[in-house]
């Protein structure tokens, strides 16, 4: 298939359509999203003031100060969502100056966000045109443009060169949507979302919007192996969410088992249910196939270190649960024939779920001074952690060192100096000296530690 370029101002500032390895795409900043970033990054969003383009920050910051209260903004504050139902109802639109819907948002099949109500969001989209003519978000975006066509000359670059879009339906053994979206989130910073889109004509994109993070010296944002990453666990996500969503009832109950084991932790995620952790999990055990496949065994072990970090700690196990069905396609040909055993392998865990974490999660196993203790020789000049299983020993900074101590070559033990007065409460963190967690070799956190003791009094001096 030959490649083609279409240009639609009037929805997209500059997009390149290009048939690479028999798939569709296009990819480059969307004003859509620019709008929908901005109007929730005035109604307060934390997750929409995330900026880490310093200029263009600093840009928004500066023009959009004056519309804080707009009806729009109040409106945005009004529909009480976030994080990815902006983005979807941004995708859902034609382009920023109408603001038409793609199809009507009243269809039954239709759910962007949690509370989702249609008649809501044309009163917010309604206000939102009138913002876009009050703030002249036009002149914004032409402001703005030499950034964006240097973004989408290298995002463009990088998606034809080293993103393999074909790999999707290969994986999921699902027909290929119509095309695929790559959309740098300009104003999002870190977080990063995914969506599925299908028009009237039944024609169907799903995009991806991973925020940008890097810029070069110049402040251009950075496309690399890490952002691919985030682009193919968004992608997944318009794969795997339906697929868990029709085993949902199925999975309800074990899900709910194993979120509760690691609330906090995903809470901390913002993943607020066990629904979410399902739609993680599969999306990040896909993800980490597709490293698998195009970066090798050892990038695949580095992600599921990752992904143990981030306390999902199954990820490994449904990655060899997934390997294991692709090497039979006659009875597993596609992502949703192998839903069934990933319903066996969530029931599989659920019960043993506090003696996986048990198993994987690294403890202190003892201290030269105990926990407690009192009257503790205030000449001591080293305290000896050791731990349940090997550590990291090479702390944030890439250092072994901790202010001049040092783990031991096993790595099950750091020997921590301090200089102790007499007479004194303490209460010391077992972290790096920047305040980052230790870290096993399988990429787990320590959970937090203080070693909490008293010093005695000062030795008597010598007559």
């Amino acid at each position: 298939m030959s490649r083609r370029i279409a240009v639609t101002l009037a929805a997209i500032l500059l997009w390149t359509a290009v048939a690479a390895r028999a798939q569709d795409w296009r990819a480059g900043v969307d004003s859509r999203v620019e709008l929908m970033s901005v109007l929730f990054r005035l109604a307060g969003n934390s997750e929409y003031h995330q900026c880490r383009i310093p200029v263009y920050d600093k840009a928004i910051e500066n023009y959009f100060r004056p519309y804080r209260e707009h009806l729009a903004v109040q409106l945005a504050r009004s529909l009480g969502t976030g994080f990815d139902g902006p983005m979807k109802l941004a995708v859902n639109v034609r382009d920023v100056d109408s603001l038409d819907e793609v199809a009507p948002l009243d269809r039954p099949a239709l759910h962007l966000y949690e509370g989702w109500d249609a008649g809501k969001a044309r009163e917010f989209l309604t206000a939102a045109r009138q913002f876009t003519a009050d703030a002249k978000f036009q002149d914004f975006l032409k402001s703005q443009q030499p950034l964006y066509d240097a973004t989408n000359a290298r995002l463009q670059a990088f998606v034809r060169d080293k993103a393999d879009l074909g790999w999707f339906a290969r994986f999921f053994g699902a027909p290929a949507p119509a095309r695929f979206v790559i959309v740098p989130g300009m104003a999002n910073g870190g977080p990063s979302y995914a969506a599925r889109v299908t028009d009237t004509a039944g024609m169907q994109e799903v995009y991806g919007i991973p925020g940008v993070s890097k810029v070069d010296a110049d402040g251009i944002p950075e496309f690399d192996s890490n952002w691919r990453t985030t682009m193919v666990h968004e992608l997944a996500h318009t794969y795997a969410n339906p697929a868990a969503g029709k085993f949902a009832a199925r999975l309800q109950k074990p899900a709910q088992q194993i979120y509760a084991a690691v609330a906090e932790a995903m809470r901390g995620q913002s993943y607020g249910n066990w629904r979410v952790l399902l739609n993680e999990s599969l999306a990040r055990a896909a993800t980490v196939e597709y490293v698998m496949e195009h970066d090798g065994p050892e990038a695949a072990r580095a992600l599921i270190r990752k992904e143990n970090s981030r306390s999902f700690f199954w990820i490994s196990g449904l990655v060899e649960l997934m390997e294991a069905s692709r090497s039979d396609p006659q009875h597993y040909p596609t992502f949703e024939s192998m839903m069934p055993r990933v319903a066996e392998f969530f029931d599989d865990l659920a019960p043993r779920i506090h003696d996986l974490i048990d198993r994987i999660e690294p403890k202190v196993v003892s201290t030269s001074i105990g926990e407690g203790a009192r009257d503790v020789d205030p000449t001591v000049t080293a305290i000896v952690v050791r731990f349940s299983m090997a550590m990291n020993r090479v702390g944030p900074e890439k250092n072994p060192k901790l202010n001049g101590g040092r783990f031991d070559t096993g790595g099950t033990t750091v020997t921590i100096p301090v200089a102790l007065e007499p007479d004194r409460e303490y209460a010391i963190p077992l972290r790096w000296a920047g305040g980052q967690a230790f870290v096993s070799s399988e990429g787990v956190p320590l959970p937090a530690a203080v070693l909490h003791f008293r010093t005695g009094a000062a030795p008597a001096k010598p007559k």
